[in-house]
């Protein structure tokens, strides 16, 4: 029976992984910075993962269940449609705020033919759920009818570059500023 992982050892390595690849990219991360970085030996990083493209695969898979929890959470389900989208659109806002090397790497890799067609999948059923708030949305003439994916897409693109644009030193946003981003989101989808 294989021993099974500290899963102390598997944060410390995700972690690394991401302000690794944020910063050199993918192509010249090296398995032993990462174990440096992690404060792992290098053998020991081999054990948890067999090459590098193992493990972008699984920070990738590990960082969108984490995503899909913020934005996916039982304690959003409000009374209506309207302050249930507002609670996960505000959950996602608030992760990217607070996580802005995994939003990065998230995006970074998303399209970047790294990962694997059967670990996008398995990252996508994570947010299953929220297709379908969406679809029910649509069917009950809450927002427009437009494909879930460019709604989605529409939605995280315009978070991404204001909190891009945030941690730049672009903008600050004051006390009004989040409840103005969500009500343009709104606006963007509302039917």
């Amino acid at each position: 029976m294989p021993k099974l992982k500290d899963q102390n050892k598997v944060n410390a390595i995700h972690k690394a992984t991401i302000e690794l690849v944020t910063k050199t990219g993918f192509s010249r991360l090296k398995m032993a910075e990462v174990a440096k970085k992690s404060k792992i030996a290098t053998g020991t990083l081999y054990v948890y993962y067999t090459s590098k493209e193992e493990l972008i695969n699984d920070v990738y898979v590990s960082t969108k269940k984490e995503i899909s929890e913020a934005i996916i959470n039982a304690n959003y389900v409000k009374d209506t449609f309207f302050k249930t989208f507002r609670a996960m659109w505000n959950g996602y806002f608030t992760f990217c705020l607070k996580h802005p090397e995994k939003m990065l790497f998230v995006e970074q890799f998303i399209y970047s033919g790294y990962i694997s067609e059967s670990n996008i999948t398995k990252a996508d059923a994570y947010f299953e759920p929220l297709d379908q708030f969406l679809i029910d949305g649509q069917k009950q003439g809450f927002i427009k009818d437009v494909d879930v994916a460019i709604m989605k897409a529409q939605l995280q693109g315009a978070i991404h570059e204001i909190v891009k644009m945030t941690i730049k030193g672009h903008i600050q946003l004051k006390s009004d500023g989040v409840n103005t981003c969500f009500e343009m989101a709104w606006n963007s989808i509302r039917q």
